[in-house]
């Protein structure tokens, strides 16, 4: 199923499987908004998380002021872009050098292996203070931040789980590729791997394409978790 504009879900897809963001932050020269371009992940709340270098400009202006804006959008094969959906973020972005929030990014952005053991890159995360989505023409609505992220009140084990979980789904035994919603006709041209995981749901990329394996309900353990990912049948994607 491809969730449509209207569903809340679209904000929490857009959230859980964008690479790419505009990041704006206060020049701490000259006190103007100054906007650049950074890959994004997301924790398993869906906070965003950036791996940003200090020597970064953006980065020195957030060791000043913390305060900044993400900008999540879809790139339309045709048509006007502006139609399409795109989720504002403000907040606080703070150093957030956690080993699993580390190996989370990385799994979601496979390519920042190359610079990622650097000495001057650090994993930064947005603590959400404000959501604004535009789902496209007359579809504007302000959010509150607990409408776009996951409670995750006592899923310690299924924190702690994800990346074996996620290593049985990429296996054989997992087979990703023979669920009933990867094996149909209209994806098995894909190879698709699991990314990342959450209580409601696995994040799934084939080269630049994202998709998102969506439950019917949360879940809070591993063996929950791997019951509705045999059972899941919904699928979506933008």
């Amino acid at each position: 199923m491809v969730a449509h504009s209207t569903d809340r879900s679209i904000p929490k897809l857009l959230l859980r499987t964008a690479r790419t963001a505009a990041l704006a932050t206060i020049d701490r020269t000259c006190g103007a908004p100054l906007t650049t371009l950074v890959s994004i992940g997301a924790d398993f709340s869906g906070a965003p998380l950036m791996l940003l270098s200090h020597l970064a400009h953006h980065t020195k202006n957030l060791a000043i002021d913390p305060r900044g804006s993400l900008l999540l959008s879809t790139r339309p094969d045709r048509g006007d872009p502006l139609n399409g959906p795109r989720l504002t973020l403000s907040g606080r972005i703070i150093a957030h050098e956690e080993a699993s929030a580390r190996a989370r990014f990385i799994r979601q952005n496979p390519k920042s292996r190359l610079y990622a053991a650097f000495s001057d890159f650090c994993i930064y995360r947005m603590d959400l203070e404000a959501v604004f989505f535009n789902g496209g023409f007359a579809r504007a609505v302000s959010m509150a931040p607990e409408d776009v992220l996951t409670n995750i009140d006592g899923v310690d084990s299924l924190i702690q789980a994800e990346e074996a979980l996620l290593d049985w789904v990429n296996s054989d035994q997992g087979a990703i590729a023979s669920h009933p919603l990867i094996g149909s006709t209209s994806q098995k041209t894909r190879r698709w791997r699991a990314r990342s995981l959450d209580t409601e749901g696995l994040d799934i990329a084939s080269g630049s394409a994202t998709a998102r394996i969506v439950f019917d309900a949360p879940v809070s353990s591993p063996p929950a978790w791997t019951r509705a990912f045999l059972s899941s049948s919904q699928m979506q994607k933008l």
